[in-house]
This record gives C-alpha cells, structure tokens and sequence, in this order.
C-alpha cells in the first residue's frame, strides 16, 4: 500500500506562462495558438469588473484583432442552467475560443460552455462517468485566486441542486494559462486562505492516494513547501508570497490530473453545497482529520512526506502529528474554524453528511484502500470534534 506506480498519464497545457505583468501577453499567446476571430470572455460576475481586468483583457484582445463577448454571469459553484446560458451565447455569436478569467468557477464554467458549444445538449450529458470526447473549443485560462489548479486541470465541477458533478478529460485541458501574481493583489485575505487550503487539499489528497505516482510525489512535496513557507507573509499581503501560493496551486492541480481526489473533496461538495462553505474551506475543515486516518494506513509515505516537508520526524506518527500541527498554524493564523462543529455544522446533521460523502464513488474509489461508509464516518466524525491530535 506504501508502493507508487510507475503506470500514470495526464494531459497537459500545451503553453503555460508564469510571472508578474503576464496577462499583458495574452494577444501573443493568441497569435502563437493560431487562434483568431471571435472569443468569449467568461468571468464572474463583479471582480473583473471591479478591478477593471475586463476591460483590460478586452482592449488586449482587440488589439489582436479579436472580437469579444463578454459572459460575466458565472456565480459561484456554477449551474448547469449558468454553463447553458453561456453556451447558447457564444453559439449565437459565433465564438472561436473562449478566454475564461477568474477563480475555479470561471474557468470550469468556461471548460463547460467550450465543449456545449460545439456538441450541444444539456450541461448533464457530460457528467461523470461520461468522459468527454472531441470537439471543444479552445479554452485560455486565467486564474484569480490560488487553490482551484483548474487552469491546468482536465476536470470541471457544474452543480445541480445540492450535488455538485464532475465534467472531466482532457480534451477539455486549457490549450494555455496564463498566471499573472499581480492579480492575488485583489484577493481578500480570507479567500487567499480558502483557496489555499485548497490547493493543500489537492497535494494532500493526491498523496495518499492508489494513483500516486513518481511524478505526482514531485508535484505535491513542491506544492506543499511552498505553501508552508509562503503562507502567513501572502495573507499578510505580499505579492512575491502571493505568487508562491499560486504557483504552488498549479503544481497541485498537476498532481490531481494525474491522481483526482478522495473522500476529503467527495465529503466536502456536500458542506459547500449545503452550507454554504467555500470550496476550499469545507476540505479544509476535514483535511487534518484525514492525514491522522491515512497515516495508519500509509506510514511509510507519512514518514517520507515529512522528511521531504523538513519536518525531522522520527516515525510516521510524528510526522503526521507535525504536519497536522503545521497545517494547523495556518488555520489558526488565517482565523480559519478549527473543526466541523466550531464551523457552525450541527450534530444532528453528521449522518445525513456522511450518506452524502459516501455517494461520492468518482472520489472514493481513489482512497488507499477500499473505501466504506465507516472510512467517511471517522472522517466526519473526527472532523466534528476537531480531533487531529
């Protein structure tokens, strides 16, 4: 069980840009693609606006000889009915690309609208286990916060009620991103913190993991120094930090392309869903509670990943105790609930919690061992309690 394989494969951006000022070179990532004519600028619904990016990106574009079209409906955990919306638009308009700007539910509703676009249907005849084939459109993704990785992802998450569903393959990969830091200087601190935790989530999850692989390992040890490190001077609003944490996003989301999730992501859509929880905070709440259950299960990888963290344990239960004190630091330093029930969940709701964790199967299936409804109760239960010592 200790054991990673040497069997993986993954899709990738075919370009990917990294530094300060990079969004400025969007029109030559346009002309280097082979793209032109019409795009479909897919963003949420108040930040490109109010930090004047919209504008910005759309003056970039049209110096490219771009026409554009702007969709800024996407809400938050994106609907199907929002995705549909988009779609029907950039059919009317005659699109050729799409150009999605801003944090995860930008860029998954941009993933979404590329391949309805093309293919038609209802955003639902894609979800998980369908694995979606060609054709798409070209997708560019710009990402505004540093947790989802989707802007190297070949996963996109569209909810429908309470559930939220996963549209995934590779097909739907960004053909390029672009990760400009300058951007995280309109992040609030507490989404800073979300989306980070987040990305650890991801590192975390890819890890302990039956598809963790060399490569993937390569990802998460980086990822996860990263965010240790950079943390706490990025909360406090440096931009150089800011730019760690988002680099450290895109590693994490690598490492998910070539692993996906378990039952930390599969639990939380439900707390997101229900309660309202931002994404990155509902597997935060539960994320420490899982490295204490997979430690017994996997100790010789906990002992690794804390060597690798310079965490010095001695044995695999002192690195998980270190880690999840370091992770710890993070929470209490960003003012983050220590456990499910400090969050405001009530104990009455647990069960209900966990039948929903359980029906996660897409998540589940990526746990060390074969997971039953016992793995996801001790996961929430402990949770509950804040129990991670």
């Amino acid at each position: 069980m200790d054991q990673v394989s040497l069997n993986f494969g993954f899709g990738s951006p075919r370009k990917l840009i990294f530094g300060r000022g990079s969004i400025e070179r969007l029109s030559n990532v346009v002309k280097d693609l082979g793209l032109s004519g019409k795009a479909l600028l897919v963003t949420g619904r108040s930040f490109a606006k109010r930090s004047g990016y919209l504008d910005k990106l759309k003056k970039i574009l049209e110096s490219g000889e771009i026409i554009v079209t702007i969709f800024d409906k996407v809400e938050p955990n994106p609907s199907t009915e929002t995705v549909e919306l988009g779609a029907e638009l950039a059919k009317r308009e005659g699109v050729e690309f799409i150009v999605a700007f801003g944090g995860g539910s930008a860029m998954d509703a941009g993933k979404v609208i590329a391949i309805l676009s093309l293919q038609g249907g209802r955003a639902e005849d894609y979800f998980y286990p369908a694995v979606v084939k060609p054709p798409v459109l070209p997708v560019i993704a710009i990402p505004t916060t540093c947790g989802t990785g989707s802007e190297v992802t070949k996963f996109a998450v569209i909810s429908k009620g309470l559930r939220k569903n996963v549209v995934t393959g590779d097909v739907i990969v960004p053909l390029a991103s672009i990760l400009d830091p300058d951007v995280l200087s309109y992040l609030p601190r507490d989404l800073l913190a979300y989306t980070s935790m987040d990305a650890i989530s991801h590192a975390i999850e890819s890890y302990f993991n039956k598809n963790a692989n060399p490569l993937s390992d390569i990802y998460v040890f980086e990822a996860l120094r990263n965010i240790i490190k950079y943390f706490k001077d990025a909360y406090d609003g440096s931009i150089d930090a800011r730019g760690r944490l988002l680099y450290a996003s895109m590693l994490a989301g690598e490492a998910i392309n070539l692993c996906g999730t378990t039952i930390v992501h599969g639990t939380g859509y439900y707390l997101t869903m229900r309660y309202g929880f931002h994404h990155g905070l509902a597997n935060c709440l539960l994320i420490t509670q899982f490295i204490k259950q997979v430690s017994d299960l996997m100790p010789q990888r906990t002992l690794e990943l804390g060597k690798r963290l310079d965490l010095n344990p001695s044995t695999p239960t002192e690195s998980a105790e270190l880690l999840i004190e370091a992770l710890n630091g993070l929470k209490r330093y960003s003012n983050i609930p220590p456990s499910l029930k400090d969050a405001g969940v009530p104990e009455e709701d647990l069960e209900k919690i966990i039948d929903e964790g359980t029906s996660y199967e897409r998540n589940l299936r990526n746990f060390p061992r074969t997971p039953t409804r016992k793995d996801v109760e001790e996961l929430v239960k402990g949770a509950f309690k804040g129990e991670t010592k």
